[in-house]
C-alpha cells in the first residue's frame, strides 16, 4: 500500500512506479438514489483536462458499476446516478444532457474494470486523499448527481482544494441537503430557481436561448454567450451557498438544442 502523497503522485504519473494508475476511486457502494452498486471515479490529477470550458479540472465520473454508461442510459438505469434529471433522455424532452456517456464515462467505465484506479485503504492510504487533491480546481460529477454518494466524500475530497464546481438536482430531497455548502442547485425553470433561493441554495439554470436572465442571475463568464471570459477552473462562482454571489444561468448548450437550432 502507497503510504506518502509523493508516491501517489508518482503513480499516478505513471512515472517508475509499476503498476501506474491513471486516478482514483473515491465511492463503491451503493446509490444514495435507489441502492443500486455505483462508483465514483476522479481522473485528470496529474495531468490537464482538455475541456475548453472548464479549464484544468479533476474530472469525477459516477456511473452504475455493474453496467456499463451508454447502456444504463438507453434502460434508464442511470437513474442510480442522475435521478429524476429531466436532461435524461428517457424522458424525451427538448433539451438533452450534453454529456456523450459513449466517450469519457465509458471510457472511464472501463478503465475501472481494468483495474486502472487505485483504491483507497487498498492501493494507498485513503488519509492522503485531501493532500492529493490540494490546491487543484474539482469538478464535483462531470457525469452523474454528486447526490448519488455521500456528501461526506465530496467534503473530505475537496477539503484543500483550490476552487470546485458542482451542481445538483436533488435539492428538494434529504440526500441533497449536506450539499447546500458544495453545489449549485440545478433549476430547469424560473418557478425552481425560486423555490432553491427560498430553501436556501444558490441555482444554476440553463435556459432557452430566447428566454430572458432573472434579474437575480447572471450569465457564466465562463459561457460562449459570455466571451468566454474565464474558465470554471478559475471562476470559483459554482461552489454553492459557501459563497454570497447571484445564481448562474447559462444557454442551452445541449445536443438537442443546437441541433433543432441548426435546422432553424
Amino acid at each position: 500500500m502507497i503510504k506518502t502523497i509523493d508516491t501517489l503522485r508518482r503513480a499516478l504519473m505513471r512515472r517508475g512506479i509499476l503498476p501506474g494508475f491513471s486516478g482514483v476511486v473515491l465511492y463503491d457502494g451503493p446509490s444514495r438514489i435507489d441502492g443500486a452498486p455505483i462508483v465514483a471515479i476522479a481522473c485528470r490529477i496529474a495531468d490537464a483536462s482538455v475541456n475548453s470550458k472548464t479549464g484544468a479540472m479533476v474530472q469525477t465520473f459516477i456511473m452504475r458499476r455493474d453496467i456499463a454508461p451508454h447502456k444504463a442510459l438507453k434502460t434508464g438505469d442511470d437513474s442510480s446516478v442522475c435521478g429524476d434529471c429531466k436532461l435524461r433522455p428517457i424522458y424525451k424532452g427538448a433539451t438533452r444532457c450534453y454529456v456523450r456517456v459513449y466517450q469519457a464515462p465509458l471510457s472511464v467505465w472501463n478503465a475501472f474494470h481494468r483495474g486502472r484506479y487505485a483504491v483507497p485503504g487498498v492501493d494507498f492510504d485513503a488519509a492522503l486523499l485531501p493532500e492529493l487533491f490540494a490546491g487543484l480546481s474539482f469538478r464535483i460529477g462531470s457525469y452523474g448527481d454528486p447526490a448519488a454518494i455521500p456528501a461526506a466524500v465530496w467534503k473530505t475530497a475537496t477539503r484543500r482544494v483550490k476552487n470546485r464546481t458542482g451542481y445538483t438536482h436533488q435539492w428538494r430531497k434529504k440526500i441533497g441537503a449536506g450539499l447546500k455548502g458544495l453545489c449549485m442547485a440545478s433549476a430547469d425553470s424560473e418557478s425552481d430557481v425560486a423555490d432553491a433561493t427560498a430553501r436556501g441554495w444558490r441555482t444554476f439554470r440553463v435556459r432557452k436561448h430566447d428566454a430572458p436572465t432573472l434579474a437575480t442571475e447572471s450569465v457564466c463568464p465562463a459561457s460562449k454567450e459570455a466571451g468566454q471570459r474565464t474558465q470554471c477552473d478559475t471562476c470559483g462562482l459554482c461552489q454553492g451557498a459557501k459563497i454570497s454571489a447571484r445564481n448562474i444561468v447559462i444557454a442551452d448548450h445541449g445536443l438537442m438544442d443546437s441541433r433543432r437550432r441548426a435546422v432553424a
